[in-house]
């Protein structure tokens, strides 16, 4: 079988979006299926077009004339977007053609969506629209242009899926006509990456530094605990807008000698560090799926996460409290509970890699397949 995956975004730049793509596009070829992945050229340093874990990665300018830009002072974006939108549609209807692939998975709707719509009503193919978090959570911040190219993806789509029964059951409101052809596809990790060993005295958090991801509540719940505990240390992985703000606050807050920001670094990287914490915390206001949760149980952590999302779900059964969002105090309390219960039970959370394995790439793949089959 040809796949051709759309994605808004592709390795090597850093994001669930990306991982979860990558680790389909490795799914798939394992399997025996041709796969290739077409994708937005940002920034404009990376190749054209290259080989990443033996897929070959097409990057374009899928760019789309919006008004938007003109009143945002981008006279530049708004001019690029006229001369790359007819040039891209041409591109890809002729790759089609050419390529004839069995299915293309499209993966985050957003405006870029337009193309395939577009070149759909002039070439049939199968097409898969794949929900990943923000698509959907963030169309109320979008303009009517983005909420209809969703509402039409999803209408036109021959399947739909989202990789939480929450996130599926936002886009139903928005669109209720997709109920038939929609199914929930967990992400998924291969259990192999992850090894389990002696944790030290840290707390870890991952991901991007912006609003939704809630780390100013963290860092306010450090705070607190950290008067009681005195001897536990929290680290952070990732970058973004907040980041300085997170920072600032730390030294307000005069957590400075026990509080580390490292940055965006690679996966390995975020492994060794998710191997040796003590616990792992995801603060989030927003959290469609929660693909740090998932690799924390995979590596046999013990979880706090907030009852936001699509986490409810994914911690269903496992070794991990759950707290309502923005409540530092809730926080605190939380992961005292968590740290004094390793003091007394080592082991625990060890039996979360036996839930993570639920959440497998192999399983991912399977049900991937099983979209893009149907009749």
């Amino acid at each position: 079988m040809k796949v051709l995956l759309f994605s808004s975004s592709y390795l090597p730049r850093l994001g669930g979006l990306e991982r979860v793509t990558g680790s389909l596009a490795e799914g798939l070829q394992k399997r025996g299926h041709t796969v290739s992945v077409l994708t937005q050229r940002h920034p404009r340093s990376l190749p054209a077009t290259e080989s990443i874990d033996g897929v070959v990665v097409h990057r374009w300018f899928l760019l789309i004339p919006r008004f938007r830009d003109l009143q945002r002072g981008r006279t530049d974006l708004f001019l690029a977007g006229l001369f790359f939108f007819p040039v891209t549609l041409a591109r890809l209807s002729f790759k089609i053609v050419r390529e004839k692939p069995d299915v293309v998975n499209l993966h985050f709707v957003s405006a870029s969506a337009l193309f395939l719509l577009i070149v759909r009503s002039w070439i049939h193919f199968r097409l898969v629209a794949s929900l990943h978090g923000d698509d959907v959570e963030g169309l109320p911040r979008g303009t009517w242009f983005d909420r209809w190219v969703f509402r039409a993806t999803l209408r036109r789509a021959d399947a739909v899926t989202a990789c939480s029964r929450y996130l599926l059951d936002k886009a139903e409101v928005v669109e209720p006509s997709i109920t038939r052809q929609a199914h929930v596809v967990y992400n998924g990790i291969s259990m192999e990456d992850f090894e389990t060993v002696v944790p030290s005295d840290t707390i870890l958090a991952v991901g991007r530094m912006v609003p939704k991801k809630g780390f100013d509540v963290l860092l306010r719940a450090f705070a607190e605990c950290h008067c009681v505990t005195g001897t536990l240390c929290l680290n952070f992985i990732g970058d973004g807008p907040e980041r300085s703000a997170l920072e600032l606050l730390a030294r307000e807050l005069g957590l400075t000698e026990w509080v580390t920001f490292f940055g965006a670094r690679d996966r390995a990287f975020v492994m060794r560090a998710m191997q040796f914490s003590r616990l792992v915390v995801v603060p989030s206001r927003e959290e469609p799926f929660g693909l740090v949760v998932l690799e924390a149980m995979a590596a046999g952590k013990p979880v706090i996460a907030t009852r936001v999302g699509g986490l409810p779900e994914v911690l269903q059964d496992a070794d991990a409290i759950l707290v309502e969002s923005d409540k530092p105090d809730m926080l605190s309390q939380a992961i005292r509970q968590v740290t004094d219960r390793i003091e007394r039970e080592p082991q625990f959370g060890l039996r979360n890699r036996e839930i993570a394995a639920r959440f497998s790439l192999e399983r991912m793949t399977d049900a991937y397949i099983a979209m893009y089959m149907q009749n």
